[in-house]
């Protein structure tokens, strides 16, 4: 009893911290998960509902296999497929990316900045709609943040068991998701001297059967999955017709469009003709960009370089992958633009409390109207 009082005493505050923010992620996420478009299911989500799961439905098709699980899981319970059931699994994965992609700005950037950046991704409308809609997207959401914190953290503690064999795992797992492999292959060849560090570092033979089934564990299922019509060019994130290279120029250019200037016109998903970000995001997007064109050279500038590049060709291409693949890659620049711009502040009142107080504030008060735009496009305007 003295031990669980000491440790409360010593985390007490982490404790609370964590669960006031996990409490408002559940605000936030669930709020008319059910009733904010009429209690309807939407086209997509009709075909989720009625999609094969259980160790059957696995079988027979394990792309999206996070997502599989989590459905087979809440229709066991459900047997009426209902539309809460649908959209539960989304909140889930949705919340744990904003857990992974604030977990990761803290590594980065800090407290300070990890908060405030996490308001502005869980606040996205882009985010809310692949975390509360019963389609596969929330995964491709998850997909770069969740890479990203395993190089965070192999770079950091490449030889301890839990981040080497963790991160084995979550990159397996991520195998089922049509066009990961591609950011997984790129994820090892940027991490290959810290795999390697890790693997003389685990040298003994029980270490080494460990790391064969972390990596096997998975191949069985896929590559009786690899070996079905079609699904090898459905597995690498590509369409059955590849487009034209002028055609594939067209949708590059689409896919930037919709970044920089309004979403796509699917009013299933999307607010029409609106803007995926508004002016405060993109511009400490563009701050963000300009700190990692300084700093090219940081191992971390070239692997987001390469996400992006790679995932709007994916995207372009017209296959499976998602634009909420590189969503949230204008989200960890946005956060690089907020740490860097307070830091020049910083810079320049480096004693006047005053002047520090008066910087920070203005950032919180864009954050927070930004913040409130998001959320009124998402539950106020969207639906009507």
């Amino acid at each position: 009893m003295k031990k669980l009082n000491k440790l409360w005493a010593v985390y007490k505050r982490p404790i609370a911290v964590i669960g006031l923010f996990l409490s408002l992620l559940g605000i936030i996420f669930l709020t008319r998960l059910t009733s904010l478009n009429h209690s309807n299911f939407s086209f997509i989500e009709l075909k989720t509902a009625h999609a094969d799961y259980g160790w059957h439905g696995i079988f027979n098709d394990p792309n999206y296999l996070l997502l599989k699980i989590l459905r087979s899981i809440a229709y066991t319970f459900d047997s009426s497929h209902s539309l809460l059931a649908t959209r539960l699994p989304n909140v889930i994965i949705g919340i744990l990316t904003v857990v992974i992609f604030a977990w990761l700005i803290k590594i980065w950037h800090g407290t300070r900045t990890a908060l405030l950046s996490t308001a502005l991704f869980a606040t996205s409308a882009w985010v809310l709609h692949g975390s509360r809609l019963g389609n596969n997207d929330v995964l491709y959401l998850m997909l770069v943040p969740a890479l990203l914190l395993t190089v965070a953290a192999l770079q950091r503690h490449a030889t301890k068991p839990i981040v080497f064999y963790g991160s084995m795992l979550l990159w397996g797992a991520f195998l089922y998701l049509p066009g990961a492999v591609w950011l997984i292959g790129l994820t090892i060849f940027w991490e290959r001297k810290a795999l390697k560090q890790a693997w003389l570092h685990f040298n003994t033979l029980k270490n080494r059967a460990l790391y064969v089934f972390s990596t096997l564990i998975w191949l069985p299922l896929l590559i009786i999955n690899l070996g079905r019509f079609g699904e090898a060019k459905q597995w690498l994130g590509i369409p059955h017709n590849l487009p034209s290279t002028l055609e594939l120029i067209h949708k590059l250019w689409e896919v930037l469009f919709n970044l920089m200037i309004h979403g796509p016109s699917n009013p299933s998903i999307w607010l029409y003709k609106a803007p995926m970000f508004d002016v405060f995001t993109l511009l400490m997007a563009v701050f963000g960009i300009y700190f990692y064109i300084k700093h090219w050279r940081v191992g971390r500038a070239r692997i987001l370089l390469s996400y992006f590049v790679v995932g709007a060709i994916l995207i372009a291409l017209g296959g499976p992958v998602s634009l909420s693949l590189i969503v949230p890659l204008i989200y960890i620049s946005v956060a690089t633009g907020v740490a860097y711009i307070i830091h020049e502040w910083l810079q320049v009142f480096p004693i006047n409390p005053f002047a520090r107080i008066i910087g920070i504030s203005l950032v919180v008060i864009a954050i927070s109207l930004s913040s409130i735009y998001n959320l009124r496009a998402y539950y106020i305007a969207w639906p009507n």
